[in-house]
């Protein structure tokens, strides 16, 4: 079996949430204060805040978790609604109370930003706040002329999503993660290769494709009506932080979701992979977050 790649530091450990094994990669463990969350995003798993962990656990208790089919947590089969992302979220509420943390910040990318976002609306008593970047708010519908960003979808949880997956030397996601980048860094071929190589077991592609196709078949509809997400209360802070050059969920996108708790602010060379493409911005984002909360 394929070892999670090794970080200085960071102890790799498996916790039972439910019925489910979830991998976690774990550092600063000394600190006092909130802990950190850090929940990654597709195609992707833990590694993605490989540059933002360590900067994060000089001063924090940081768990970056592997959701649910992805990296090295358990696959659970795609059967009733196993990942509709308000199922993950409930499943990251979980996580948090078996790990003891008292009212933690999540911190998310993509589809876990959308997940930490959930948690934060089903349960707002249980989080103290939430930043979430490359990633629209799950309370803010797309507009009807923005649908056309998201056709990627179709590809990866349509009938086609399983080959996209791991067939045709993965050609499909390498094209995702090329058109990500926008104008920022582009990823090496070692470290795509790192998420490249989860896919290739038939499970974790299985839950790929169960992750989106779970989305446009359910929740987008539920997301259409309006009955998909709360906004969280006022006093519950909320930070997103859109990639300048992500040309799908957009700094426009993303502002629908500004209110009086829900603050956007752009970051500058980056595209989509904000954690890898521009790890310092975002680690000082989040620990300005931080620090706002004690004032």
């Amino acid at each position: 079996m394929v070892e999670p790649p090794a970080l200085r530091d960071v102890i790799h450990r498996d916790v039972l949430v439910g019925d489910v094994r979830l991998h976690i990669a774990e550092a600063g463990t000394e600190h006092e204060g909130p802990a950190l969350v850090l929940v990654h995003g597709w195609p992707q798993h833990w590694w993605i805040w490989r540059d933002v962990l360590p900067r994060l656990a000089q001063r924090h208790h940081v768990i970056a978790v592997d959701l649910r089919g992805h990296g090295w947590s358990e696959a659970v089969p795609p059967e009733d609604g196993a990942y509709d992302k308000r199922v993950i979220a409930r499943e990251l509420l979980n996580l948090c109370e078996t790990l003891g943390l008292d009212r933690p910040v999540l911190v998310g990318h993509d589809w876990g930003g959308w997940v930490s976002l959930l948690a934060a609306s089903i349960a707002p008593d249980r989080v103290r706040g939430v930043v979430a970047t490359a990633i629209i708010a799950p309370w803010a519908p797309i507009p009807w002329r923005d649908l056309w960003r998201f056709a990627y979808q179709l590809v990866a949880g349509g009938p086609l999503g399983y080959a996209a997956h791991r067939r045709f030397k993965q050609r499909f996601l390498r094209l995702v993660f090329k058109l990500g980048a926008g104008g920022g860094r582009r990823l090496t071929t070692d470290e795509k290769k790192v998420y490249l190589v989860r896919y290739r077991d038939p499970a974790r592609a299985r839950a790929g494709v169960a992750m989106y196709r779970q989305f446009l078949l359910n929740e987008m509809p539920d997301l259409r009506r309006g009955h998909y997400a709360n906004r969280p209360p006022a006093d519950l802070p909320v930070l997103l932080l859109p990639g300048r050059d992500d040309g799908v969920l957009t700094p426009r996108l993303v502002r629908r979701a500004e209110g009086p708790s829900v603050e956007v602010r752009t970051v500058e060379n980056a595209g989509h992979w904000v954690p890898e493409q521009r790890p310092d911005a975002l680690a000082e984002h989040v620990e300005g977050f931080v620090a706002a909360l004690a004032d």
